[in-house]
């Protein structure tokens, strides 16, 4: 029995729980997956053959960033699919002003670092490292946004990681805010499901916050995707080729929110709406049938091999510690 192909996908130690239902699933769909942190596989000789993705780029440290690098170019010397480039990659703020220099986003960015404040309101704080969201709640002028500068440098922010972000004023659907979402995978763009909240901060979801009207439609949207051009100009200005790209609908049009590139995966089929669960289960047939061919593509590309890779200068770069 010719044995499956492989999908190799690294992350930092503690975020590789993210992509564990992929590797649950992946027999079921034809291939298999390998989870790899960074950490380890800086200290191998070989690294595991097949497809690889490296994700996770938004919680780690330039050195970090450097060492993902490095692990990137031996694995495109072995000769199989690599998806994602640490060395191109976008921290949020640089991103949100590419998005809004190229025209696709219509809403602000200011860091306080440079000496920066915000020009238009309302506004919100957030950090920019990871995805540890919203800094209280939205800022109405100048001293509500000082106030609350002060207030995150007193609780032990550090000013580098601190940014204002113009509220892109969300259209509200329903009497809710919806968050949509979707997928990139080496140019293949699979939509993810859309999230409803009655705070402006729409995240995670909540149950019976939308109607069943909205899941037909989003249902009905999942066969005639609006988003593919949006999600490509945005894969192409980050310079990546895996994510989950998030966005909302304003009156001006999109907003992007983000690139994460160690997107938490769930699908599940557990909502009381019939339309929804049907989206859920075309959402994941989708999305594994693009990894599955994704592993296929490296069927037969041999291990990457690190010999050399890290001498005692590049031993340097595995200090840090992860988060």
């Amino acid at each position: 029995m010719p044995s499956l192909p492989r999908l190799v996908i690294y992350a930092t130690a503690r975020r590789l729980n993210t992509f564990r239902e992929v590797r649950r699933k992946a027999r079921a769909a034809g291939f298999a997956v390998k989870l790899m942190g960074y950490e380890t596989a800086a200290r191998q000789r070989r690294l595991p053959a097949g497809s690889a993705i490296f994700t996770d780029f938004e919680r780690m440290s330039p050195p970090w960033l450097e060492v993902a690098a490095t692990l990137r170019a031996r694995t495109l010397e072995a000769g199989g699919p690599v998806l994602n480039d640490p060395a191109r990659f976008l921290p949020r703020a640089a991103l949100l002003r590419a998005l809004q220099a190229e025209g696709i986003n219509r809403f602000g960015c200011w860091l306080p670092a440079q000496g920066e404040r915000p020009e238009r309101f309302p506004c919100f704080l957030r950090t920019g490292w990871a995805h540890r969201g919203v800094l209280g709640d939205l800022l109405q002028n100048a001293q509500e946004a000082e106030a609350a500068l002060e207030a995150a440098l007193k609780a032990g922010h550090t000013l580098s990681d601190l940014m204002f972000i113009e509220y892109a004023g969300l259209a509200r659907e329903g009497g809710v805010f919806r968050k949509r979402a979707a997928y990139a995978v080496a140019g293949e763009v699979v939509p993810a499901l859309t999230v409803s909240q009655r705070h402006w901060v729409a995240k995670t979801g909540e149950v019976g916050a939308a109607s069943a009207a909205q899941y037909a439609a989003d249902e009905a949207e999942m066969h005639a995707y609006p988003h593919v051009q949006t999600v490509r100009r945005v894969m192409a200005l980050a310079g990546q080729q895996f994510g989950r790209v998030d966005f909302g609908l304003t009156e001006g049009g999109v907003a992007v929110f983000e690139l994460n590139t160690n997107p938490y995966i769930r699908f599940g089929s557990g909502h009381p709406d019939a339309e929804r669960v049907k989206t859920q289960r075309g959402v994941e047939a989708r999305l594994m049938q693009s990894l599955r061919d994704l592993a296929e593509q490296g069927r037969g590309a041999p291990a990457p091999n690190l010999a050399g890779a890290f001498g005692w200068r590049g031993l340097m770069k595995l200090s840090p510690k992860m988060p």
